[in-house]
């Protein structure tokens, strides 16, 4: 996994994320993912990750974009959907996320591949 893990995953921090979060600052929205992606200071939920990996990507947080892609390519919270996650991963890289460029070519070439006859 390739999303940034917070140096203090405390109670104190997980709620001043989440209301910054709910406030719709989309950099809180994906720390918040990854808090519940990762379990810390919340219970793992990897529905509840996507959720708020998806309002970030949505404002355009390149970082989110991706982590929403890689959820997609996994089935991780949201239905399995190769296609759904090529396209979160090039908005990724768009937004200039290096790990949304690598992954946006990886998949783009293993999805071409697999439609040669």
């Amino acid at each position: 996994m390739a999303f940034s893990i917070p140096a203090n995953a405390n109670p104190e921090r997980f709620l001043m994320i989440s209301e910054e979060a709910e406030n719709g600052d989309a950099k809180a929205q994906n720390m918040l993912g990854v808090y519940y992606q990762l379990g810390l200071s919340a219970g793992q939920d990897d529905a509840e990750s996507a959720r708020w990996f998806r309002k970030a990507a949505d404002q355009g947080h390149g970082e989110a974009q991706f982590n929403l892609g890689d959820a997609y390519e996994h089935g991780r919270g949201v239905p399995l959907d190769k296609q759904e996650a090529l396209a979160w991963y090039k908005k990724s890289c768009d937004n200039g996320c290096k790990c949304g460029c690598r992954s946006y070519h990886i998949l783009k070439k293993e999805l071409d591949f697999a439609s040669l006859p």
